[in-house]
């Protein structure tokens, strides 16, 4: 009977769905995607980063969601930034993701300088520290155009 009593028990357990211990918020956000540059074109200000690959307690992750541009005056003051533009990823499930990131901002003023950053998110919304800022100043269109 005690044996009966200790597999039903071990049945249980192993059916929880339990598989290690609980892991700290801190540990499941992404890590700040890298190499964050931006450069005047003529379409508008293009940024380029890397996205990460791991969370910030060092696993491997398959779940992050996607990008939150933001952006600021650099002329006066403290930036204040301002949403932007998201960019969704959809290739959670594939084996090769894609690593290099590019995002253009059409509507940058010309002349004006600017400040960006960007934030990586996961699925269930946890968030890295933003990459950046990177300032640049869009150049005047080129005459003749």
């Amino acid at each position: 009977m005690r044996r009966l009593a200790v597999l039903a028990l071990a049945g249980v357990l192993a059916a929880c769905g339990l598989k290690g211990a609980p892991i700290a918020p801190e540990l499941v956000r992404p890590l700040a995607p890298t190499g964050l540059t931006a450069a005047s074109t003529p379409e508008g200000v293009q940024l380029t980063w890397v996205r990460p690959l791991r969370y910030s307690g060092g696993q491997r992750m398959n779940d992050l969601g996607g990008f939150i541009i933001e952006r600021a005056s650099g002329e006066v003051g403290p930036p204040a930034y301002a949403w932007i533009g998201t960019i969704e990823l959809t290739d959670q499930t594939r084996f090769r993701k894609e690593r290099r990131i590019e995002w253009v901002d059409t509507n940058a003023a010309s002349g004006a300088r600017y400040l960006y950053r960007v934030t990586a998110y996961t699925l269930d919304g946890y968030r890295s520290d933003p990459a950046g800022p990177v300032a640049v100043r869009v150049a005047p269109p080129e005459k003749g155009s």
